[in-house]
């Protein structure tokens, strides 16, 4: 059998499935409903693990992102106390220390 690009696609509809659900004994339906009641519970675990996961990388985001900060400080407190001795040492000592540079 050949199609021409002008003829309709032939269509599926889920509606051709029900039927055959409506043969089956209760049963089947019934296993089929557990089944679709375990995988909600599955579906709603892992996005509940998925949603802590994200909240868990965000608080580190945080900390570090505060340890970060705090280096900083310290930096800046050590770089100001390293300019203030290497001022003393200039006054204490003209030109000894200008030349070891």
């Amino acid at each position: 059998m050949t199609f021409s690009p002008l003829d309709p696609l032939p269509s599926r509809s889920s509606s051709s499935s029900s039927p055959k659900r409506s043969h089956q004994g209760p049963e089947v339906e019934e296993d089929r409903l557990l089944k679709r009641q375990r995988n909600n519970v599955a579906a709603r675990k892992y996005r509940q693990k998925k949603v802590d996961r994200i909240k868990e990388l965000e608080e580190e985001v945080d900390h570090v992102k505060q340890e970060r900060d705090d280096l900083r400080i310290r930096l800046a407190r050590q770089e100001a106390e390293t300019a203030a001795l290497r001022e003393m040492l200039r006054l204490g000592n003209p030109g000894s220390l200008s030349s070891g540079r």
